[in-house]
This record gives C-alpha cells, structure tokens and sequence, in this order.
C-alpha cells in the first residue's frame, strides 16, 4: 500500500484488525460459598482495529505527516451489557525539520509519569544533541476504566443494580500538563530532566519531577539511574540504579538498587493512596549462564529493607531447557523463595510448550506455593493451566484453555476458555512502527 514514488521515503500504511469470540459462564455466587445459581452462557464478540501512517508529504515538506487510529469494541452479554466500546488513539503528526507537533488522543512516558492517555497536544524540537519536550490536555478517561456491569447483592435470590454505576465519567477538572529536556553527551552518555502534572476533579492527583541518566562506556557494560520526586508530598516517589553486563559470550549478569513508595505513585487525591503499602528498598544481583544442550541457568537474589527496619528478601533459580534443534519444545523449570515481615512463601513452578505440528502447539504450566504461616488454614496453593491453539490458516487461530486451582480462597475452581480468533494484516510498504 504504497504512494508517493517520487519520494526519497514512500509513504506507508501499517493495518491489522483482530476478531474475538469468547465464552463465559459461571455458577458460584460471589459472596455466598457453596451456593450455585445457574446463570446464562454469555458468547460476546470483541474487534480491535489499528491503522498507522506515515512518510506523507507535503509541499516543501517530504515525510512530515504520519497518524495513527486504534478502537475497540464489544457486541454481545457480557456483565450485563449488550454492547460497549472506545478509541483508544487518534493522532496525526507534523514533523519539519527540527520541529514536531501531535494533536489528539495519544499516549506518552513523559518520564515523570508511567503512562498517561490524554487527549490535547504535544510538540518539540531537536537541536543537535538536544531534545525539548512538551503536552497539555484533558485526561482520557476510558472506558473500561468505569465499574460497568456491577451488581449490589441484596439477598439470596435478589440482586439490586446500583445505577450510580452507570453513571458517565466526568472528566472536568482533568487536565494535566509536562514536558522533558534530554541532552546527548558524545556516544556514551544521556540525560533528561521531566515534569509532569496531573489534576482530578479533587484537586492536584500528580507534581512530579524526574532525572535519569544513562551511560555505555564499553560495548558490554550499560549503566543508569532514574529518580522520581513528588513535589506535593516532598518524598521520592521511587529511585533506581543499574549495571547491566551483556557482552559475554556465555554468560550476561546485572546489579541493581531499587526504592519504591507505592502511596506515591497513587493519585495523591484517592484515598487509595493512604493504602499503598509501605515503602521498601531493594539490593539485588543477577546471572544467567549458557550451557551445552541448549540449557540456560538463571539465578536471582535480592535482599530488602521495609518502612520500620523490618528485612525482606527473594530469590530464584531457574532453569531452560530447548532439546530439539528446531524448537518444537521447551521445557522450564524454577523454584523462587520469598521472606516479608508478615508471611513468606516457596514457589515450585514448572512449564513446558510442545509444537506438534506446524499448525498445533499444546502447554502445559503448574506452580504450588508453600507458605510459613497458613493462611484462612491453608498452608498451600496450587493452579495448573493447559492450553492448545490451531492454527487453521494464517490469520485464523482457535484457542482452547483450562485452568484449575485450590487456594486459601477457592477450595477448588475450574475455568474454562475458548476463543477464535481472525487477524487481518495487509501487506505495508514501510512496516515502521
């Protein structure tokens, strides 16, 4: 799907939609154990769609414009719904020479914020080794985010919807604002300072800062650091350093300390931010080895420091194995060990993935946890999963899964999925991202 020959860039046109069919049905009643309530086989069918562009001319400008159109949407019962749907972007792009300006719903890692959906502006410039950043807009607020579906439950027999939760989202007071400056210092070395914030209908939700840097001063050791300030509660929301070793030949290893406050990386205007949890700092080293036999060992440990002196730790070994030349099987094996102040756990886990045939690949995952100190008096999970998918033609697949698990809070439950899925994919004459 190409145009534009004369160009020194052809324009091109990345597009693929996906068809879902799944099924649904579920006969405990949440709330009340042991009671079973028939309810209807729900069969929903879901479409996702995604079209992106770019290299399109202009007079005096080659390659300035490029977009991008993703949506998603819903037919059929599901949580009480006949239908439901969003976009979930829709931008175009300029670009000419140093400059560069998008309009409309997208996404950014302004470094200062994880993610961010907003739909408004945001533009820049590149001067030689630097880079200026800004957004501004109104937060995207979609729809999945809204508790659709819900059911208050009165008694046996008697459920209530609660039409507050259909109630739209308001979305005034949902701005946010930031930007970013990133230098390039020679071939080894980069930084960038962010700001990001962010507003609700309560009040400031976000006035973050960042900086990080990174550095390569030989081709196998990659270093860094990042570190996140919340402005408004004066503490660091979260702080990383890193050194990756990745040259080897047989082995590649890596040390990092990490700090997190989970409260603050919450909006400071829910009051789910005064339940984040405590705040924890982190030493830890890892190493994976190649071995013959297409085998690969990978060990992790890492020790931890909680809010109060209270130590913690983890630490996991792992092991790859591939036994065929061509891939057809690949089995993996781990243990992890986990010690917090509250209640520590032993995780045996064990996967294996078989392509029987060009069309058919079959796996098989199970992991039991074993806990220091019962929980609701069990002393034990365990949750198995095997999964087969055809693939009847190319863009044409059928998925076929079931999950089993007994845990402290199931003492037993069976699962069940399947799902038929059409992907169409025309031919790009770019295939840029």
């Amino acid at each position: 799907m190409a145009a534009g020959a004369g160009a020194e860039t052809p324009t091109w046109v990345d597009a693929r939609a996906v068809v879902t069919a799944q099924a649904f049905q579920q006969a405990l009643l949440p709330g009340v154990p042991g009671v079973v309530a028939p309810i209807d086989l729900a069969l929903p069918f879901t479409t996702t769609g995604f079209l992106r562009f770019g290299a399109v001319d202009l007079p005096g400008a080659p390659d300035a414009v490029s977009g991008e159109v993703a949506a998603w949407g819903r037919l059929g019962p599901r949580d009480g719904l006949l239908g439901d749907g969003d976009v979930t972007s829709a931008w175009a792009q300029l670009r000419t020479g140093p400059w560069r300006v998008k309009l409309g719903r997208q996404v950014t890692w302004p470094g200062s914020a994880r993610y961010v959906r907003f739909d408004g502006a945001s533009g820049g410039a590149t001067f030689g080794a630097f880079d200026v950043d800004a957004y501004a807009g109104f937060v995207a607020l979609p729809r999945w985010n809204l508790p659709r579906g819900a059911w208050v439950l009165g008694s046996l027999g008697d459920a209530l919807e609660d039409p507050r939760l259909r109630e739209a989202q308001n979305r005034a007071g949902q701005l946010l604002v930031g930007g970013r400056v990133g230098a390039r210092l020679g071939q080894t070395l980069r930084g960038a300072l962010a700001f990001h914030e962010q507003h609700d209908a309560v009040g400031v939700a976000y006035r973050v800062v960042s900086a990080d840097v990174g550095s390569q001063p030989v081709d196998w050791l990659h270093l860094g650091a990042r570190a996140s300030f919340d402005v408004k509660s004066l503490g660091f929301s979260e702080a990383r350093v890193w050194a990756d070793a990745t040259g080897w030949r047989y082995a590649t290893a890596s040390l990092d300390y990490a700090y997190q406050s989970p409260a603050l990386l919450l909006p400071q205007t829910s009051i789910l931010a005064a339940f984040g949890g405590s705040s924890w700092h982190e030493v830890g080293g890892e190493l994976t080895t190649q071995l013959p036999w297409r085998l690969s060992l990978t060990g992790r440990a890492a020790g931890q420091l909680y809010e109060g002196d209270r130590p913690g730790g983890r630490g996991l070994a792992r092991a790859k194995w591939q036994p065929d030349l061509d891939g057809r099987w690949l089995v993996q094996g781990e243990v992890a060990r986990v010690l917090v102040a509250s209640n520590g756990y032993t995780q045996v886990r064990a996967s294996a993935r078989w392509r029987a045939l060009e069309q058919l690949t079959a796996a098989l995952d199970g992991a039991v946890y074993l806990y220091d100190a019962p929980v609701r008096g069990f002393s034990s999970s365990l949750t198995g999963i095997a999964s087969a998918e055809w693939a009847l033609r190319p863009g044409m697949r059928v998925l076929l899964s079931t999950t089993v698990m007994q845990t402290p809070f199931a003492a037993f439950e069976l699962q069940g999925l399947g799902r038929f899925v059409v992907e169409w994919e025309p031919g790009s004459a770019g295939g840029r991202p």
